[in-house]
């Protein structure tokens, strides 16, 4: 009696019981658009369903069925409405309907337009011409200036 009790505590309380997953992306959490996505979802055991979701939606984004500790999530040509907070979870076909894993600790996929590139390098180049380029002018107008108030050789005011 007492083993069948544990068995339903298990089966009514299992995300206490296994350890979060893991969240990963390849090829990086901060991207262009267009450019293809796989989130890798690992349980520390054998699972039957991965769900992958997404903060802000209800439910999950997309389910894997697999009988491993792995589950890949392609996100094809990502756009910049596909970056935000993931998570994701698993659960085990002994468990009751909806009941998941603890979550994974949230992974932040960036889609960035790279015409938003920082331009700071390239300014500070810039500047740094230009004041060369302004230290050489007033080095020509002094030059100049100081030829000119010169007196010829042997001509006195």
């Amino acid at each position: 009696m007492a083993l069948v009790l544990i068995l339903q505590l298990l089966t009514l309380f299992p995300p206490a019981l296994y350890p979060k997953p893991w969240l990963g992306a390849q090829p990086a959490t901060v991207v262009t658009p267009g450019v293809n996505v796989t989130l890798r979802c690992r349980a520390p055991q054998p699972a039957w369903r991965f769900g992958l979701f997404k903060l802000g939606e209800i439910g999950p984004l997309l389910f894997r069925d697999v009988s491993s500790e792995l589950a890949e999530f392609f996100l094809e040509e990502v756009t910049p409405a596909q970056g935000g907070s993931y998570h994701c979870c698993y659960r085990r076909p002994d468990w009751r309907p909806g009941v998941w894993s603890q979550p994974s600790d949230p992974l932040e996929l960036l889609v960035t337009d790279s015409s938003s590139s920082d331009y700071t390098q390239g300014n500070l180049v810039r500047l740094g011409l230009a004041g060369l380029v302004l230290i050489s002018l007033g080095a020509l107008v002094t030059f100049d200036w100081r030829s000119q108030n010169r007196a010829p050789a042997g001509v006195r005011p």
